[in-house]
């Protein structure tokens, strides 16, 4: 019986006190005092003071998790797992890179695959294959999701595959379960499943005049796309410079695009608009809850709809939707 109680109490310490260690290593010729880590599932910013190149911070976690670590004003892009781990930085000429990480596997497998992904990213032709042989191997961990989300990105007016995430999302450990990124898949693969019509007529969004307004749809035209996307996002602008190219490609298919951006700020959205000369109707969403409704978190997001705005087809680039209204 003490046994057993002895298991028990270090079972629930670890699930309450588990945590990362993190040791910074940074190899640089520019002034740095300290070192600030911001984690996907965490609440706050971490900080640690950086003596003899070496900074030691501490984070709460009960999961792998994707940290932004921040020297000066650069940063980079890491997932760890619970536990010790080494990270080796160089900064050079505003720079900010890692060179090595020991004590961490889950980094070593986001290397290999964000590697692919960016490949494919260039070239969506190719094989799309690898992610889920990465979502296979990388099960029970929570980088798990990040395959998962591009999985669902790429499948997501596919009933079958919508199936496999949602089994997949259910088999995951409880810390999984409680991460940001979870609860955000789960809730678009929710709107995926469950939401066939969207009433505009319904939100109320911000115009380029600055003004509360409702979306005003073109009545001659049988499909409507919305675009959802905000100013600091590289694939939204890159598709908005190809859609600046050809500004009929939506009218000769007999569809109207309707910009959505996220963004908070009227003068930085309008700039935006002005600077790249989009011509098509856009809003901007501001307190309207059109997003969350259709569980809106990936960027860009197009969504087409027919004349009665029934959901006709979710996408994640201009290519896939314009092979939709093709069809």
């Amino acid at each position: 019986m003490k046994y057993t109680l002895v298991i028990l109490f270090l079972i629930f310490t670890k699930s309450i006190f588990a945590q990362t260690e993190i040791c910074i290593h940074l190899n640089t010729d520019e002034n740095v005092e300290e070192i600030r880590i911001d984690g996907q599932n965490t609440k706050k910013a971490y900080t640690g003071s950086l003596n003899n190149g070496i900074a030691q911070i501490t984070i709460p976690a009960k999961s792998s998790d994707q940290y932004e670590i921040y020297v000066n004003q650069n940063r980079v892009h890491v997932w760890f797992n619970i536990g010790k781990v080494d990270v080796y930085l160089e900064q050079r000429n505003q720079e900010l890179k890692v060179t090595k990480v020991e004590n961490s596997p889950v980094y070593q497998r986001q290397e290999k695959y964000f590697d692919s992904y960016l490949k494919f990213v260039k070239d969506t032709s190719t094989n799309a294959d690898f992610i889920k042989k990465a979502i296979l191997e990388n099960d029970q961990d929570a980088f798990v999701l990040v395959p998962l989300n591009h999985h669902l990105k790429l499948n997501q007016n596919d009933k079958n595959e919508l199936e496999f995430v949602s089994r997949f999302l259910e088999k995951q450990p409880q810390s999984t379960k409680e991460h940001t990124i979870y609860k955000m898949i789960e809730n678009r693969l929710k709107k995926l499943t469950e939401v066939e019509k969207i009433n505009l007529k319904e939100y109320q969004l911000i115009d380029i005049n600055g003004s509360k307004t409702d979306i005003k749809t073109d009545s001659t035209r049988k499909y409507t796309v919305l675009d959802f996307w905000f100013t600091s996002c590289p694939p939204c602008i890159k598709d908005h410079d190809e859609i600046s190219k050809n500004p009929n490609m939506f009218s000769d298919l007999n569809a109207e695009l309707i910009g959505l951006s996220t963004d908070n700020t009227q003068e930085k959205w309008i700039s935006y608009l002005n600077k790249k000369k989009l011509v098509w109707t856009n809003y901007r969403i501001d307190l309207s809850t059109i997003g969350k409704d259709l569980g809106i978190w990936s960027f860009p997001t197009y969504i087409i709809l027919d004349e009665n705005e029934n959901i006709l087809g979710n996408y994640s680039n201009i290519h896939e939707t314009i092979r939709a209204l093709k069809k």
